[in-house]
């Protein structure tokens, strides 16, 4: 036989078993490894059906395994036609994300009127064959209401920017530029309108002009527009933390007096006559007044003494390293805003005479909308 499946089974009362199949399916080769322990072959069709008697029957499959041409075709195909499979949806999604799947129109006029015709004169689907220029001119062309007429492609969406008048330059409005608030690098720029002043990979300055309220119309005519643009800047923070060999440090010793008086107007009429006596020391003090109206304002005054002292403490940078960077660390963060992705960290030691610093550096991304 050509196509055949072979089983390898372990249980007790295999005679009765093959009795039992044999009624149904043809089975043939059947060897006798021990009394519990066989194998058989049996039609390649009738495999999943003699499968399913043998764990009826509390059988255990030691292993199985097909055989012949029938076999073999049918992995070939199972396996080659998932790797076709995967290469089709690989290249329609390709297709599909360089294509404009949606068309979007900005401006006071009829946006359904102009997305229509915007649909029935693209000149292809995809967006490298976009002739957006052509685009424009047939809108103005068509459109006599449209003195301005910009198009960008965003994604899978054609964005259509119209004005249906224009003031003159007198009366036109002043759009103020789009401005860095960072010093970074340009990493992405996605342009709706206005005119660019940076491209991707140049290094910017705070207060860098990025995108310019203005655009050149197809005729050479300048007109104020506001900007509008989505930019990624790869940003740095920097942040530091000191560590001493050597610290002078002071605490309280937990020794306090409290001297208390009553003053009016200023003159000191009562006190408990405590004076403090030690040689160095920290108070804290607080002012009540004691009568209810202005004209005999008494008031009561504590003033509490603390005993401190100042020792020289001797400290190496390994016993705290790990909480000197954490402090470089959050003093960085402290430059940041809560919007921007971290991408990268890292850290110098940097060693001194009596002191080691720790300079903490993170590369943020930040998202400039307008």
């Amino acid at each position: 036989m050509k196509n055949f499946h072979v089983f390898e089974i372990q249980g007790v009362n295999q005679e009765k078993f093959f009795n039992l199949v044999s009624k149904s399916y043809k089975i043939f080769d059947v060897q006798r490894f021990e009394k519990n322990h066989s194998s058989f072959k049996v039609k390649l069709r009738d495999k999943k059906s003699v499968r399913n008697l043998i764990l009826d029957n509390n059988f255990k499959i030691l292993s199985e395994k097909s055989y012949g041409p029938v076999f073999l075709l049918s992995k070939f195909f199972a396996s080659y036609g998932l790797i076709i499979g995967i290469l089709f949806c690989f290249t329609f999604s390709v297709l599909q994300f360089n294509m404009v799947k949606r068309i979007e129109v900005w401006g006071e006029c009829d946006e359904q009127a102009v997305s229509k015709f915007v649909a029935d004169n693209l000149n292809s689907k995809f967006k490298n064959q976009l002739d957006c220029r052509q685009i424009e001119l047939l809108i103005k062309n068509n459109f006599e209401d449209f003195s301005f007429v910009s198009i960008a492609v965003i994604g899978q969406t054609l964005v259509v920017n119209v004005k249906t008048s224009i003031s003159p330059p007198e009366m036109d409005g002043v759009f103020s530029p789009m401005v860095s608030e960072y010093d970074g690098v340009v990493r992405e720029i996605s342009l709706i309108q206005g005119t660019l002043c940076v491209n991707v990979g140049d290094i910017i300055q705070k207060g860098q002009i990025l995108v310019e309220g203005f655009v050149i119309n197809s005729e050479g005519e300048k007109m104020n527009i506001e900007p509008r643009a989505e930019i990624l800047l790869d940003v740095w923070a920097e942040g530091e933390s000191v560590h001493y060999q050597e610290k002078l440090i002071t605490y309280r010793t937990g020794k306090t007096l409290t001297r208390t008086s009553v003053s009016l107007y200023g003159h000191e009429f009562y006190t408990n006559n405590v004076t403090s006596n030690f040689s160095q020391y920290e108070t804290e003090s607080f002012s009540k007044v004691l009568s209810k109206n202005n004209i005999l304002p008494f008031i009561f005054t504590s003033t509490t003494y603390f005993e401190t002292r100042t020792e020289l403490v001797e400290s190496s940078f390994a016993d705290c390293q790990e909480q000197i960077i954490d402090e470089a660390r959050e003093n960085c963060l402290q430059n940041l805003t809560e919007y921007e992705i971290i991408k990268n960290e890292n850290y110098k030691i940097i060693e001194r005479d009596k002191s080691t610093v720790v300079k903490y550096v993170i590369t943020a991304t930040v998202r400039l909308v307008e």
